[in-house]
């Protein structure tokens, strides 16, 4: 069915991305308060928030709209090792949502003068060149990153409760949190599904959170709660990336180390190198169940039983413990592969062993028998 209205305009609202990226290993606390000269609690679960510039010029270009905005950038950094660099639009007065989700697909998005990714990408490498000196464990440098939009709507026309913008404006608001901008026809299921996410408090309120982006409308007394956990959410999520870059590294390491280890004699590196790889993803699973295992249990986080549930749906959304599985998993295949090559090894060991054995008894006859003779 047509929607009544082609688009749901904006009167009052923010556009805001959020970008996940590795700074290149763990920061103490303490010593990331002091780097960026910012206050910060002693909670793990808390970034240190850094203000990149307040009162920046934004210009967001879609098709025939090209209009000039103000921009609010920071970078929250966690002890981690993952900073999130997150920069807040003012939507303009009467863009319509459909335009800002083209803006967002055509790189119509710019930053003082840049466009969004290179104003990211230069930001980023200064968060990485003041953490540098105070990083204490170090890993290697991942220069991926991960995007996540939030449209945030204050002011709106025409004007809908939670459930008439869910009828009239589903399709829109599902292509927003799809992060797509194609005009295909969207499933009733798939609208029905991703409208279903709404993690808000009070019924007046909208907050939809899916894999790509979320989308926002009222949440007033307890929005900057609920962006905090968001963004640890994308902070595991990230980490967790990081985590199975590596170890794919460290796997393909091994499985070489096995099979030269095959084909070589009893005297190889092979054996070593796998040890090696197998203490460093050990590493990983240390930092794992010391430190995030607590990150992602909600009564550790918090102890209101609201944030609690909604934190819980986040990381579920965002298939944090997906992605802990995986890297769980594969920690576990690189542990079989060193059982494997152990069993290789002592294979071997064994028949040098019976060689040996066999060569003495055989030297020992031959010694006796001109003796017998």
């Amino acid at each position: 069915m047509p929607q009544p209205n082609p688009s749901l305009t904006v009167l009052k609202g923010k556009l805001a991305f959020l970008v996940s990226f590795d700074i290149g290993g763990e920061v103490d606390k303490a010593t990331l308060s002091n780097i960026f000269k910012v206050q910060a609690g002693t909670e793990y679960s808390k970034p240190v928030e850094v203000s990149l510039g307040v009162g920046l010029t934004g210009l967001i270009v879609a098709e025939q709209v090209n209009k000039i905005t103000k921009v609010q950038a920071y970078a929250d950094v966690y002890g981690m090792g993952i900073g999130i660099i997150r920069l807040e639009f003012d939507v303009p007065e009467g863009m319509t949502v459909s335009e800002a989700i083209t803006a967002m697909h055509v790189n119509g998005i710019f930053v003082d003068g840049l466009d969004l990714n290179a104003y990211i990408s230069r930001k980023m490498s200064e968060i990485r060149e003041r953490t540098r000196p105070g990083i204490t464990k170090t890993r290697a440098y991942f220069p991926n990153t991960k995007k996540f939009s939030m449209l945030r709507l204050d002011k709106y026309e025409p004007f809908l409760d939670p459930g008439g913008l869910k009828g009239q404006f589903g399709a829109e608001i599902t292509r927003f949190l799809s992060g797509e901008s194609s005009p295909r026809t969207l499933h009733g299921k798939e609208i029905a599904d991703k409208l279903s996410h709404d993690i808000s408090y009070y019924d007046e309120d909208l907050f939809l959170v899916s894999y790509e982006a979320a989308f926002v409308m009222g949440c007033d007394d307890y929005f900057n709660d609920l962006r905090l956990y968001l963004e640890l959410s994308l902070a595991l999520s990230f980490l967790y990336h990081i985590y199975d870059w590596k170890i794919d590294s460290e796997i393909s390491q091994a499985f070489k180390a096995i099979k030269t280890a095959q084909k070589s004699t009893i005297f190889t590196q092979a054996p070593r190198r796998l040890e090696r790889s197998l203490l460093k993803v050990s590493e990983f699973k240390l930092d794992i169940l010391d430190n995030i295992e607590d990150l992602m249990n909600p009564l550790k986080v918090t102890a209101d039983w609201y944030y609690q549930g909604a934190y819980e749906h986040m990381l579920k959304l965002l298939k944090v413990k997906d992605y802990e599985n995986i890297v769980t998993h594969k920690i576990d295949a690189l542990e079989d592969l060193y059982s494997t090559a152990q069993e290789i090894s002592y294979s071997k060991v064994a028949l040098i062993t019976e060689i040996i054995i066999i060569l003495l008894i055989a030297f020992e006859v031959i010694a006796i028998l001109p003796h017998g003779l």
